[in-house]
């Protein structure tokens, strides 16, 4: 039996399937971190609405794991950046010098 025969199951009320994976998606280093956690918006919607393929699914999930791993990298970096930076910038503010030279900002 075809949707077409089914009593008041057509092709338009059928829910729709999630398009297949791009091919080539840009790898998640090569983003800005707005534009990862946007593609990561994007999957948590797209999941959040339910209907897709489980050979998408699998894809969305793997791209997901890696955008927030690479996300999570990135934050980690920037804390320890500022982290370096803050006792520099307490001693600039105290009017001390630094031990590599002036204090710059």
């Amino acid at each position: 039996m075809t949707d077409t025969d089914s009593p008041g199951l057509t092709a338009a009320s059928r829910p729709a399937a999630v398009a297949a994976p791009e091919p080539a998606a840009m790898p998640v280093e090569g983003l800005g971190y707005s534009e990862a956690a946007a593609e990561l918006d994007r999957i948590i919607a797209e999941l959040d609405r339910g209907v897709i393929d489980v050979d998408v699914l699998e894809v969305r999930l793997r791209r997901a794991v890696e955008i927030v791993e690479e996300l999570d990298r990135r934050i980690r970096g920037a804390r320890e950046r500022v982290n370096a930076i803050l006792p520099r910038l307490e001693s600039a503010g105290r009017g001390e010098a630094d031990i590599d030279g002036p204090a710059t900002v």
